[in-house]
């Protein structure tokens, strides 16, 4: 996948969305689920970040891998026949990650991570916020917004029902 510095609307890279909310349980892993699934009906290769602030640690205690990282380990990687993960224990930068999750891909989906520097779908959901994200930052390269009803934020809106449509455009003004 090739990434361009400077896409446009706030963002340094293509071929990369970030589905963005406000807090918890908006919708956001709900909205990705329902984006890979119709990708990966059109046939695209999709890597999926989840950005978390709350990141603790994802190795069981007792493990090998848990025993390298408690002896100092900057990076584990684990792999198998079918399967690969990689744990790195210093904060990444946005070219670092993405050029990690970007070989051989179509399109990138991150899930979360609002302060990064990548075109963002918000999830709103007006039963929990007053206002949306894109109008509090109007600077900061919203592409679209997704809620359950119609809301008017001076951006292109999907509902959940037309994942469909939220894909085409996704690959109209995201996909180069």
């Amino acid at each position: 996948m090739k990434r361009r510095k400077e896409a446009g609307n706030g963002a340094k890279y293509t071929n990369v969305v970030s589905v963005v909310a406000k807090g918890t349980k908006s919708g956001k892993t709900f909205l990705m689920e329902q984006l890979i699934g119709e990708f990966k009906k059109r046939g695209m290769k999709i890597a999926a970040v989840k950005h978390s602030v709350h990141l603790k640690g994802v190795d069981k205690e007792g493990k090998d891998t848990y025993k390298f990282a408690q002896k100092g380990a900057d990076r584990i990687v684990l792999f198998s026949d079918n399967a690969l993960m990689l744990y790195e224990f210093t904060p990444p930068e946005p070219d670092y990650l993405i050029d990690l999750a970007a070989k051989n891909m179509d399109l990138v989906l991150v899930e979360g991570y609002k302060e990064g520097p990548f075109r963002k779908i918000e999830v709103f959901n007006p039963s929990l916020y007053d206002t949306p994200l894109c109008a509090e930052n109007p600077g900061g390269g919203f592409i679209a917004i997704v809620s359950r009803e119609r809301i008017d934020a001076g951006l292109p809106w999907y509902s959940f029902d037309d994942v469909e449509g939220l894909c085409t455009f996704i690959e109209e003004h995201v996909i180069r």
